[in-house]
């Protein structure tokens, strides 16, 4: 058994309902696609699927031959049925959690199962990611969660019709019943054809995860079932973790604040524990939401990243263990724009940019304010953060510390990650820290960035919305050269960096510890950056 730490407990299981990376590295192990990918080589291979697909010459056709002796955990063999069921319950757009998870497939016209084992999906448009996208859906089981066979009566084509999303009864049943806590978190539910299942789910206590006894890869190197059970032990104050990781109460922690890896993990004294310090693809940042009126001016948002100090937050929070990240796009992928060099510390430049914005003391009361529809504002918002989160929680107090030398009032709310989390989708916030993943695959901004995504729970929290940066993530996902799409890349990184909705941080190396009972234990590009399904317990 091996006991992993968690900071708090997952959004849920439910891959299509839950967008957290710290339950995407869980829910992967529960559930299959098409294809994996290669933790080393970060290229895709073959899973439930026989080999990659056939795809037609004008890339809107990608035909997938379904290996014959793939099973779900309950034994029930995994047929072009279940695929079939998984994009549709993916694609119901009456499903709103799911909002995140569907971008990735919007551009799919329809799926035809000519047979038990052969899956043709067509494409509305070309998608250069398509392959990746599509096979990496996360294949869910249609008899267990469509007892009614709802999803018979209606078709992929009746998804992407606003007007037949509107008249479809079973769609919406459908919807009401997936969308049910239940479904993210009971066992019962979350049946997949992965190496692992989860046995128990005490809220804010653990969720444990023991092997599928009827997994049927044994040939993949990548999802082996080497621990007997995995364990994520739910600790919101990472303190009390690292005592927990001291006692062998814990054996991995992914993330341990700089501060303390340096100062309280000492491995000559505690000779259990073994340090690794890895690169992550994954980076730090400040989201403004601008649509709220004191956001809305670009020249306030570039003002407010001119007063944050990058050199002293990355040396003060995360020891110098980081590197700036300047734009949301992976720094090793080639269309990283290297030209940009972030928001120098400045805050005679932040001041006279907010003067340009008309922000000003007319009182004298040593707050800012501006007239805005005819009412005096003060310079006044919430900095949101997830409780916890140590690192956050300092970023927002130097922050905070620095705006209010310049006459600018921040707050720093400290709210339970599920609230955190569904604030931040609900737009329901002045301004946040956050971070995101970057997959070590080229780049497709879209669920991010474009305006759509900025609707319906979309992953756009910060309400960016720009036509032209719009008309280039459009351009990207049918563009099929590497260069010209990397070119597109470029100016949307340019647009981003003007715009300033976020203000980028850092990417910082991740340090992780764990015990030395733990054997092959590695870190790799592909996220969460470890693979639990190999490590080996030393008896």
């Amino acid at each position: 058994m091996i006991y992993i730490h968690e900071l708090s407990d997952f959004q849920g299981l439910n891959p299509y309902t839950t967008s957290d990376a710290s339950a995407s590295s869980m829910f992967k192990k529960i559930f299959d696609g098409l294809l994996e990918q290669d933790y080393e080589t970060s290229e895709l291979y073959p899973s439930v699927a026989e080999a990659l697909p056939k795809v037609s010459d004008d890339h809107l056709s990608y035909t997938f031959t379904i290996k014959k002796n793939v099973k779900f955990s309950d034994g029930h063999a995994l047929t072009s049925k279940d695929v079939l069921f998984s994009f549709k319950a993916l694609k119901n757009p009456l499903i709103i959690d799911a909002a995140p998870n569907r971008t990735y497939v919007d551009d799919v016209a329809d799926v035809l199962t000519p047979d038990d084992y052969t899956v043709e999906i067509k494409m509305k448009k070309p998608y250069f990611m398509a392959m990746f996208q599509l096979g990496d859906v996360r294949l869910l089981p249609k008899h267990v969660l469509d007892p009614n066979n709802l999803t018979d009566k209606y078709t992929i084509a009746e998804t992407n019709d606003t007007t037949a999303v509107a008249s479809n009864v079973a769609m919406k049943q459908f919807a009401d019943w997936f969308s049910k806590a239940e479904i993210k978190r009971d066992s019962k539910y979350l049946v997949g054809s992965g190496p692992y299942m989860m046995d128990e789910w005490k809220t804010g206590e653990y969720v444990r995860f023991k092997k599928n006894p009827n997994y049927w890869n044994t040939t993949d190197k990548w999802r082996e079932q080497q621990p007997e059970m995995i364990v994520g032990k739910i600790i919101n104050d990472r303190q009390a973790a690292i005592t927990a990781l001291k006692s062998k109460e814990l054996d991995f922690m992914e993330y341990v604040p700089p501060p303390m890896y340096d100062e309280q993990i000492d491995v000559a004294k505690v000779d259990h524990l073994q340090k690794e310090l890895s690169d992550q693809s994954v980076y730090t940042y400040i989201g403004w939401n601008t649509a709220r009126p004191i956001f809305s001016d670009k020249k306030v948002r570039q003002a407010l990243s001119h007063m944050v100090d990058r050199d002293m937050l990355m040396k003060t929070i995360v020891r110098g263990y980081a590197t700036k990240q300047n734009s949301p796009v992976y720094q090793s992928r080639p269309d990283y724009d290297k030209t940009l060099t972030g928001y120098e510390f400045n805050a005679e430049k932040a001041k006279q940019l907010l003067t340009e914005a008309g922000w000003g003391d007319s009182d004298g009361d040593g707050i800012l304010d501006k007239t805005i529809n005819g009412e005096n504002k003060k310079f006044e918002f919430s900095i949101t953060i997830n409780a916890g989160n140590e690192a956050r929680e300092n970023i927002s107090i130097l922050v905070s510390n620095e705006l209010k030398k310049h006459g600018i009032i921040c707050r720093v709310q400290k709210l339970e990650w599920s609230v955190f989390l569904e604030n931040t989708r609900s737009h329901n916030f002045d301004a946040y820290i956050g971070s995101w993943v970057n997959d070590a695959i080229p780049t497709d901004l879209f669920q991010l960035w474009h305006s759509s995504a900025a609707k319906n729970s979309g992953s756009n929290y910060v309400s960016f919305i720009n036509k032209r940066a719009d008309e280039l993530m459009e351009g990207m996902r049918l563009e099929f050269d590497d260069a010209k799409r990397n070119a597109m890349s470029v100016e949307l990184q340019r647009i981003i960096y003007e715009e300033s909705p976020y203000t980028f941080l850092y990417s910082p190396k991740y340090p992780s510890v764990y015990n030395k009972r733990l054997k092959n234990v590695k870190f790799y590009p592909v996220r969460p950056g470890y693979n639990i399904c190999n490590w080996m317990i030393e008896q």
